[in-house]
């Protein structure tokens, strides 16, 4: 699996790399599985099976569905993603067993620099310094150069038996703990405990569970 820790620049799916094919063919099965009828549950599987690294017994994913690539997934047993949910996965994601995600839950191992400087470079290297000579004091960059932006990604983990509500988003280089519940429109912006619940933006344990 190709690792993509590491600050890169431009498109992840633009790189040149022998990666590439494996993202032509997501998308290629990404657009099949979502465009199967209700009926074709033996297709679905088909695809599923074909485009997801691993998925447990008696676990079922609903369309629609996305991810960039899929062999980065491991799904365990018994497991339910709803309607819409969206994995952004140049990082490993990986789910418990027995683990729910509410309709439209967007896990990203997908990240980008947060400081500017760092996010938008120059794509002739040339041109690229310490100093950063193409922005002036106001932040203006030199309109002369090309730019490119740049990516990094790290990987989310989801324990077993939890229950991330509907419209969640879980952010890159989170580990959810075992037992717990996330509720709906939360995002998860950092680890969460065994046997918590945690809510809101960012989200915060607001109850610890029992045994």
């Amino acid at each position: 699996m190709t690792n993509y820790k590491e600050i890169i620049k431009g498109p992840l799916s633009e790189l040149g790399r022998e990666s590439d094919k494996d993202w032509e063919k997501a998308a290629n099965l990404n657009w099949e599985l979502n465009n199967c009828s209700p009926s074709e549950k033996d297709k679905k599987e088909e695809i599923l099976n074909d485009l997801i690294g691993e998925i447990g017994e008696n676990s079922m994913i609903c369309t629609p569905f996305y991810c960039n690539l899929g062999y980065p997934i491991k799904i365990g047993k018994g497991c339910f993603i709803n309607i819409n949910c969206v994995f952004l996965d140049p990082e490993k994601i990986e789910i418990g067993d027995n683990t729910l995600l509410g309709p439209g839950v967007q896990i990203y191992t997908a990240n980008h620099p947060a400081d500017f400087k760092e996010r938008v470079v120059p794509i002739d290297e040339k041109f690229e310094d310490k100093n950063y000579n193409y922005i002036d004091d106001n932040g203006n960059f030199n309109e002369e150069i090309e730019y490119t932006f740049t990516n990094f990604a790290q990987e989310v983990k989801i324990g077993k038996n939890c229950w991330i509500g509907g419209q969640s988003i879980i952010l890159p280089g989170v580990t959810i703990g075992n037992n717990v519940t996330i509720g709906a429109g939360s995002t998860v912006t950092r680890d969460i405990p065994d046997n918590s619940v945690a809510v809101g933006s960012p989200a915060r344990v607001i109850k610890k569970l029992g045994k």
